[in-house]
């Protein structure tokens, strides 16, 4: 014989089971939302920039510990794939101490879904100074010698005074800003070129112009000779015997070391008396002496000879 609480278990049992059997399955499938997504999301370090904001006008940052910070997220592969950078910024507050410590928030508008797990580091600390401008003396820096026979002359640089401006305590050390080198190494010509400024403390200063015309002379060195017994002629085409008197000449010369210290009689060197036009008898002429060009004659002893040209 079948009790009433038999009854009642064949009749509610299969139900309840049948409820257990839903709620369970409905459980798997929202772990499965949670959990499958969770299975494929990547974890990745980017390095960004760290943008401080809010520095009081009047003020500038003198120093930053960090200036840029590592970021740890996570998040779907392909939502990572193409980010870079993320925005790091420090909101200084209204009245900021001149010397402090603040953290590094991360932003992500704009970014595809992730979660940030670390921020390395996570504060920085930043020093204010008071921003202050300043004309500072600009200084050429001149590496290596132009080629032989050559030497530096004037260097001048346009404008002469930079206009810089930063924190007042970086400024008060300046006392002159330097170009980047200017190399005159085996130059022959002047060099005109625009370089900028070469600065230990580019982060901190502000100049204007960046860039500076360095304009360097290079000048050939000349020289001063003087060249004993040169001949003189009469020329190639003169057929007869002609006596000169003195036969030879001593001149004095000057032009570019490199021509000057190379010469000698007969290598470009020449003192001919024209007797083509003239007929036996005696006269006093001078010599039409002959250099190499870019060579200038200075004086030249005796200035005069004398010509004898015989009966033919």
């Amino acid at each position: 014989m079948v009790t009433a609480e038999e009854r009642h278990n064949r009749r509610y049992l299969p139900r309840f089971t049948l409820g257990l059997g839903l709620v369970a399955l409905t459980a798997l499938v929202l772990l499965a939302f949670i959990l499958v997504p969770r299975l494929r999301m990547e974890e990745h370090t980017l390095v960004s920039p760290i943008e401080v904001t809010g520095v009081p006008k009047g003020y500038i940052v003198a120093r930053q510990s960090h200036t840029r910070a590592k970021i740890r997220v996570v998040g779907l592969p392909a939502d990572l794939a193409h980010i870079e950078l993320l925005r790091l910024q420090v909101d200084l507050p209204d009245q900021p101490a001149l010397d402090g410590s603040y953290p590094v928030t991360p932003h992500l508008e704009g970014a595809p879904p992730m979660e940030v797990l670390e921020v390395n580091p996570p504060e920085v600390h930043i020093r204010l100074a008071k921003s202050v401008k300043r004309d500072i003396p600009v200084q050429v820096r001149i590496e290596g010698k132009p080629a032989p026979g050559f030497r530096l002359g004037k260097v001048t640089v346009t404008p002469s005074l930079a206009l810089a401006s930063g924190p007042s305590e970086v400024l008060e050390g300046v006392k002159a800003i330097r170009t980047t080198i200017v190399s005159v190494s085996d130059a022959t010509a002047p060099l005109s070129i625009k370089v900028p400024a070469e600065n230990a403390d580019e982060d901190l200063l502000t100049l204007c112009p960046e860039l500076f015309t360095v304009r360097v002379q290079v000048e050939e060195i000349h020289a001063t000779r003087r060249l004993p017994g040169i001949p003189i002629t009469t020329g190639t085409d003169e057929p007869r015997r002609i006596a000169v008197t003195p036969e030879t000449v001593n001149i004095e010369v000057t032009g570019p070391a490199r021509l000057v210290e190379k010469l000698k009689a007969g290598t470009g060197i020449s003192a001919v008396i024209d007797t083509r036009e003239l007929k036996a008898g005696i006269y006093v002429r001078r010599a039409a002496i002959t250099l190499p060009e870019g060579v200038d004659l200075i004086n030249a002893s005796p200035e005069l000879f004398t010509v004898t040209i015989p009966d033919s």
